[in-house]
């Protein structure tokens, strides 16, 4: 099965600015890698801890030694995430935004489609969503923080990051869950097309 021989590679977003001791690395992704494949076969809330130390093949106290629970393991995929957020907010400002943000994560949905497209859908999937939008929200209300600073604006900039967000995740959802042909550059090339406007908008107003 395709999906489950991409699993072998599949690293959900694992890369590190300082990456940890090579052998509590390996452990914990040894740990993902039998969480994924667990999701594929059946849904998240059904899936115990026992039965990801079983495919992994590792102690419970090892289990516990990484993570609190299956939760947090899931949410562990996530950690470069900041990576990508820090390199946009300090490599452009909000007059000059690149929306490196959004190409960077349609661009490693498309890599690890099939397998994205698996697990939206699943209560794993909405637990992925809930985790992109809160880190989207935060990086993005401190990226256009000094756009916003003493000045009136007519959109609020929680009203503005919100509208951000949701704009993206919709996008994403719907590219992920159906079998739209539209590349990553393509999707993030519409998603700067319906946003930037607004942007521009309110910076004419300031």
């Amino acid at each position: 099965m395709v999906v489950k021989e991409q699993l072998i590679h599949y690293t959900f977003y694992m890369k590190n600015a300082k990456p940890p001791d090579r052998r509590v690395q390996r452990t914990r992704q040894i740990l993902l890698d039998a969480l994924i494949g667990l999701i594929l076969e059946k849904e998240f809330e059904t899936i115990t801890v026992q039965e990801i130390i079983d495919r992994a093949n590792v102690g419970r106290a090892t289990f516990y030694s990484h993570f609190r629970d299956k939760d947090d393991l899931l949410a562990s995929g996530f950690e470069s995430l900041k990576d990508v957020f820090e390199d946009f907010h300090y490599s452009s400002s909000a007059e000059t935004s690149d929306w490196n943000f959004s190409l960077a994560l349609f661009q490693h949905a498309e890599e690890q489609r099939s397998v994205f497209k698996a697990l939206f859908g699943k209560q794993a999937g909405a637990l992925i969503l809930i985790r992109i939008q809160k880190a989207l929200t935060v990086i993005l209300k401190q990226h256009f923080q000094e756009m916003f600073k003493n000045k009136q604006q007519a959109v609020p900039l929680d009203v503005f990051v919100q509208y951000l967000v949701s704009a993206f995740l919709g996008l994403l959802t719907w590219w992920l869950t159906t079998d739209a042909a539209e590349t990553a550059v393509q999707m993030n090339q519409y998603y700067r097309s319906l946003t930037e406007p607004v942007l521009i908008g309110l910076l004419a107003n300031k």
